[in-house]
């Protein structure tokens, strides 16, 4: 029979961490005998993870931009159409109709940027040009029209520093 210590009080510190808790299945292994434990990650595997979090962040960047992008050309769309009405180049049901669809999309794609900190500034915009676009098309309906132009001036503003802020230029 093999004599048997725990791995606790056979060995010093410096060598314990070199132990295998287990050899062979036995809860205990011969006395003076070690092991060498590979460690939880070799170098190769944890350069490949930490290259796969920069990737996976780069990549929620790049959807996050290309999300903002989408938001700005919604928020364009609206603003061409709103712009039209004022010019009675389309009649009311048409801007009606695609002004609740860009605002529509507006919301989805800003409910899809990450729910962090660091995106609040980009669903605060996109919050900021829905409730614009909302306020210039009421004006309109009311028949406001220096008022709707002011709220569109104010709409394209926050565009043009939300396409500066986001790198959303393209």
């Amino acid at each position: 029979m093999t004599e048997c210590s725990s791995p606790r009080t056979s060995f010093t510190p410096r060598t314990q961490a070199r132990q295998v808790d287990k050899i062979w299945g036995q809860d205990c292994f011969p006395i003076g005998q070690t092991v060498e434990r590979n460690p939880p990650f070799s170098k190769p595997a944890l350069c490949a993870l930490l290259l796969l979090s920069l990737v996976s962040c780069s990549n929620e960047d790049e959807q996050s931009r290309k999300r903002m992008q989408e938001i700005l050309s919604w928020s364009a769309s609206a603003e061409m159409i709103l712009d039209a009405r004022l010019g009675a180049r389309v009649p009311e049901g048409f801007t009606d109709l695609a002004v609740e669809r860009c605002q529509k999309e507006i919301s989805d794609l800003s409910s899809q940027l990450p729910q962090t900190p660091r995106y609040d500034q980009a669903r605060a915009a996109a919050a900021r040009f829905n409730g614009l676009i909302a306020a210039a098309h009421d004006e309109i309906r009311h028949g406001r029209f220096e008022q709707s132009q002011q709220h569109l001036v104010e709409l394209r503003r926050h565009e043009a520093e939300q396409r500066a802020t986001s790198g959303a230029a393209g």
